[in-house]
């Protein structure tokens, strides 16, 4: 004999178990399927039209411009779009740097340009084309004139 409390509690699990699948099959149709959490090597920040400068006891030393910066925490990493880097104090005059892209690491000491650089030096009048390359490594805070 089958009881009719027993017939009501079974319908109510039954009708449970029946919403619960409903609810996580609507979640995952219209949910983007990716975790919450941020993956190792995905970027935490984004600046656009990003200007940094580096000062010391003369005053400013040099600056570091980019269209954008996408920094990485993974190994405190940035990501220049087009940057362009001004070293100052220089016994030949300013020192003006173009990349197509470039890295900022060692706690923004050191940048690493990539793709089509350019470096020109001297005043804002003519200054001369020094060097053109696919690649060049700048250590900001070594200013080895």
């Amino acid at each position: 004999m089958v009881n009719k409390d027993n017939i009501a509690i079974g319908l109510f699990f039954l009708v449970l178990a029946a919403l619960t699948a409903w609810l996580q099959f609507e979640v995952l149709r219209y949910g983007d399927g990716k975790s919450a959490v941020m993956e190792k090597d995905d970027p935490d920040y984004y600046i656009n039209n990003f200007v940094s400068t580096g000062l010391d006891k003369t005053g400013k030393k040099y600056q570091v411009m980019a269209d954008r910066l996408v920094h990485y925490p993974e190994g405190d990493r940035a990501l220049l779009d087009n940057p362009h880097i001004i070293q100052y104090n220089l016994a030949t005059g300013l020192r003006h740097v173009y990349a197509d892209s470039g890295w900022l690491y060692n706690n923004r000491s050191t940048v690493l340009l990539d793709g089509n650089v350019r470096v020109l030096q001297g005043g804002s009048g003519n200054p001369e084309l020094l060097a053109i390359g696919k690649t060049m490594t700048i250590h900001l805070k070594e200013n080895r004139g």
